[in-house]
Formats: C-alpha cells, sequence, structure tokens
C-alpha cells in the first residue's frame, strides 16, 4: 500500500548498517528519503492510517538495529529542505536535517556565538535537540525560541519556548520529527568565536577515538560525572563480549568488531551498566537507541 502511493520515493527491505556508526544490523521494511515537507508529511500520515511504526534516522552515531531489522519506514532528511539555515539579527532559524557541526560554523562565520562548546558533538540539530546535547559549558535547550514540529500522526505543529521543557540531556521534543528550530544567540567578534570553537573542537577529538571506525559512545554522562570515568573505577574498561569491547583508552566508547551481534552489544553495555551500579551507585543510562 505504501510502495503503491510513494513508489518514486520508497524502498523496501533496505540494509541499515552501513548508516549506523556500529555497522550492525539488518533491514528497513520500507526505507525512504522524502524532498520536501509536504511528501515527509504525507508518508507518515499514509503510515499512521495503517499503523505503520516510523523512526527517523540521522547520523547513525546512537542507533543499535537488531540483525531482524526495522519492520516499519525509516525516513531519512537528506533533501535540502531540510537543511535551510536562515539568519535575522541574532536569531538564525535552522532545519532539524541540518548537521549540529555545520550549524556551528556557520554561526560562528555570522558572528552568532554560545554553540561552540557543542562542536565535535556528531549528528543533526533535531538530533541535538531532542536529547539537549550538551557539555559542562551547556547545554542547547537553553538557546530554543521555537519549534516547529511533525508528530506521528502527521499534523505539523510550532511550539514556543515557554511550552518547551528541557533537563540533563532531555527534553520535551519527542515528537516524531523536528522540522526546524530557531535559537537565539550572542553577537560576538567572528574571530573570536573561531578561536572559541577551534580550541573546543581540539579539547574534544583529544577525548575520543582517533578512529573511531564501528565505535560508538556507550552511556550518557551522568550531571556533574563522567561516564568514562566510571566505568574506569569499576575497573571495566577494555571489557569484552564476544567481538564486542569497551575502548580501554575511552572507556565510554564501545567497538564492534569482526562477527559482533546486536546481542553482544546489549550484553556488554548491561554487564558494564551493572558493574558501575555496583562499584558506584550510580545507574547509567545507555546512549544507544536501539531499533
Amino acid at each position: 500500500m505504501l510502495l503503491d502511493k510513494f513508489s518514486n520515493v520508497v524502498r523496501e527491505n533496505v540494509d541499515l548498517a552501513p548508516f549506523t556508526w556500529l555497522q550492525l544490523g539488518g533491514n528497513a521494511r520500507y526505507f525512504a528519503e522524502p524532498v520536501n515537507v509536504e511528501q515527509l508529511q504525507a508518508l507518515v500520515t499514509a503510515a499512521a492510517t495503517i499503523s505503520l511504526p516510523v523512526r527517523v534516522l540521522g547520523g547513525g552515531s546512537n542507533i543499535l538495529v537488531r540483525e531482524a531489522g526495522f519492520n516499519g519506514l525509516v525516513v531519512q532528511l537528506t533533501s535540502p529542505a531540510f537543511q535551510s539555515i536562515r539568519f535575522d539579527g541574532s536569531l538564525v532559524t535552522s532545519g532539524g536535517g541540518v548537521k549540529l557541526a555545520h550549524l556551528i560554523t556557520a554561526c560562528v562565520g555570522h558572528g552568532l556565538g554560545g554553540l561552540e562548546h557543542l562542536v565535535g558533538i556528531p549528528g543533526s540539530l533535531g538530533g541535538a535537540l531532542h536529547g539537549n546535547s550538551g557539555t559542562e559549558e551547556g547545554d542547547i535547550g537553553q538557546f530554543v525560541r521555537q519549534a516547529k514540529l511533525l508528530r506521528r500522526s502527521g499534523e505539523i505543529v510550532s511550539v514556543e519556548a515557554p511550552g518547551l521543557a528541557f533537563s540533563h540531556r532531555w527534553s520535551s521534543l519527542d515528537e516524531l520529527v523536528i522540522l526546524e528550530a530557531t535559537l537565539e544567540l550572542q553577537p560576538d567578534d567572528i574571530r573570536q568565536l573561531t578561536k572559541r570553537e577551534q580550541t573546543f573542537w581540539i579539547l574534544k577529538r583529544s577525548r575520543q577515538p582517533n578512529h573511531p571506525l564501528r565505535s560508538a559512545v556507550a552511556f550518557v554522562d551522568p550531571d556533574g560525572a563522567s561516564a568514562g570515568d566510571l566505568i574506569h573505577q569499576a575497573g571495566l574498561w577494555g571489557a569484552v563480549e564476544g567481538s564486542v569491547q569497551m575502548n580501554s583508552t575511552y572507556p565510554n566508547y564501545i567497538t564492534a568488531g569482526t562477527g559482533a551481534t546486536s546481542d553482544q552489544v546489549l550484553a556488554l553495555l548491561e554487564r558494564v551498566r551493572n558493574g558501575v551500579h555496583q562499584k558506584t551507585g550510580v545507574r547509567l543510562q545507555t546512549h544507544l537507541a536501539v531499533w
């Protein structure tokens, strides 16, 4: 039924593994890259009428796909229609599909500061807003003034800042798609902002594996703590489960080797999570969304 209506944009049985950092998992029953908001809305509405689950695929940095795949529709917002960035004084309105790193550089180039400390965080603006990405310098949610959202029913709504809520690595932006958002930033000197961006980038890279092939962040940093430090305290850096291993140098990264499976990833995450809780009393939140 979905293929009958959208045969020009929907593909069947698409391998999802190449789209994820861990390179694991099976196929999506349907896969689509809509060319504009109207087509995306029509796809989501059609899926809702037949109770077909829909998920949005961003950069794939925080997704673990099971070998059984996903029996629904996966959409990826690669079209220019979801990549626009518009400036109006201290306000920037960006499509949810824009890569966060690209948005930060664009803002710095327009003399708008506040996001530089987020450089190096992978994924799109939509993903960053959904999980309220941040560092010890602050979270992205503090800058949001408006968001345009696509609900799972296919309805499009706009929400102003008073109707939004943000906390540590959480936001109320839990609708299907964040189509775009308007952020209010601080005008500043472009040269100084560029230096700040470069400094934060160097700092971020020093905390990541040099060759992150088939690697992903395992856990969300708790408020005021480092997941990597807690894993180290529990003596679980370098822990192994089958062909999956916690990085020995960067303990909060998990790597999938040849022959790795999603079950091995989940088993290792649970073992590390339980070990950290027993040793430190902190129950870590898994960074990976399981499909």
